[in-house]
């Protein structure tokens, strides 16, 4: 069984030409399998310095053979507690729908006990069971096949060409209606790569146990072009979100991990996509209640213009925009993964970040922007900055609590009422 070990994002781990069992280390060849794996990962995931590698702003899991390594985020004050720190990351996911989770079954999971992998897995097989209990895809698919009685369309030239000294027999195309169907395929094989990964025996009980329900459907190798082929229909269409798990799985973990090679694999999430998709989730259902709309990644407008090819340049799109009705934005957000400095007059906000904010204040025609964090310790939720402009642009440096999410929806309305989105 593949020992397991954590680093927080932000830190570095050791590499010693040897590990001993349960040292926060990697051994040189967990190193060269990493370095192997360097160009699959996103780009900057980590960087090497003297013996030791540090890991950036992607959390998640990599499989280096026999050790499997969790990055997890940095949740102020409970750096210590791996536990509270795959929780936040679960949730996270789940709330910005990249995990479909039966309901109560984060409350089943033991986070100490089983590994962030384990986790993933342990939530898609319940989600899994979930929609088969109310029906396995099938479909008509096309078949030819020589039969005693006619079905469907007798086919006159295969009929001479086999049957001619079988007058009992009756070459025919018709239409069967089949379990063996692209989108089994691909759950069958993300439960055969699962249980080539999974860690704990039970949990690989439980794709052995749902493998049973795919016994009809045969062992098809799927990539990304087998992905992009398939198209859901009203009949199939509630198997979306579990789809995009299959995807999220195929695409990290290496499908030489069924035959237990023990090559290297991942799958990891990009913390500052991942923060702003779970704000855009926490901010959606207050700002419609508000009747208003909110926009991710739009509504994209070009900063300048090159007049001698009347070309538009500067392409503009902020992270959150809530927009009236007439689809106008009357605030705009930025989120930012990491962590500001209480003491310090500017905050720890970066400079390049003000001058977006500004331009954005004067392209969008608002004075209502905000730069939204996660919270930490001994931070106010909320300072407010006067950028020092005619437009007079109000921007809030706002701070979100990632350990409580009752207050972290308090913290948000309370940004709105800021804004004046929501009156105070």
């Amino acid at each position: 069984m593949a020992e397991v070990i954590y680093c927080i994002e932000h830190a570095s781990l050791p590499v010693v030409p040897h590990r001993q069992p349960g040292q926060q280390a990697l051994s040189a060849r967990h190193a060269d399998l990493l370095a192997g794996l360097e160009r699959k990962l996103p780009a900057q995931a980590f960087s090497w310095s003297h013996k030791a590698v540090k890991f950036a702003s992607f959390c998640g899991v990599i499989q280096l053979g026999d050790l499997t390594l969790e990055v997890l985020p940095k949740v102020h004050g409970r750096e210590s507690d791996p536990g509270a720190c795959r929780l936040m990351l679960v949730r996270m996911l789940k709330k910005a729908g990249l995990f479909k989770v039966h309901s109560g079954h984060n409350a089943a999971i033991n986070l100490q006990r089983h590994t962030l992998l384990d986790i993933f897995i342990l939530q898609f097989c319940a989600a899994l069971s979930d929609e088969l209990l109310q029906g396995k895809p099938r479909q008509y698919v096309e078949q030819e096949d020589n039969l005693r009685v006619i079905k469907g369309r007798l086919l006159i030239p295969k009929q001479v060409k086999y049957n001619t000294a079988h007058g009992e027999r009756l070459y025919c195309r018709f239409d069967e209606l089949s379990e063996d169907i692209l989108i089994n395929q691909i759950f069958r094989f993300t439960l055969r790569l699962l249980a080539g990964v999974a860690r704990a025996s039970s949990i690989k009980k439980q794709l052995h146990s749902l493998l049973l329900a795919f016994d009809e459907v045969s062992d098809q190798p799927i990539n990304a072009d087998a992905l992009d082929r398939l198209e859901l229909n009203r009949t199939n269409s509630r198997f979306r979100p579990l789809l995009d798990q299959c995807a999220l799985f195929i695409k990290g973990l290496n499908p030489d991990a069924i035959s237990g090679s023990g090559s290297a694999s991942s799958m990891l999430f990009d913390m500052n996509q991942l923060f702003e998709a779970w704000v855009a989730a926490m901010l959606r259902p207050q700002v419609a209640r508000l009747g208003y709309t909110l926009r991710e990644q739009g509504p994209r407008r070009y900063f300048a213009e090159r007049t001698d090819l009347a070309k538009p340049i500067f392409q503009m799109k902020p992270d959150i925009a809530i927009l009236n009705d007439k689809a106008e934005p009357v605030a705009i957000i930025d989120t930012k993964w990491k962590l500001l400095e209480p003491r310090e007059a500017k905050l720890g906000v970066s400079q390049a970040d003000i001058y977006q904010m500004h331009a954005y204040g004067a392209r969008y025609q608002t004075s209502h922007l905000a730069l939204l964090y996660p919270g930490q310790a001994n931070l106010a939720r909320n300072h407010h900055l006067n950028i020092a402009t005619q437009a007079n642009h109000q921007l809030h440096c706002a701070a979100v609590d990632m350990d409580d999410f009752s207050a972290a929806t308090e913290s948000l309305v309370e940004l709105l009422t800021r804004l004046r989105v929501l009156a105070a």
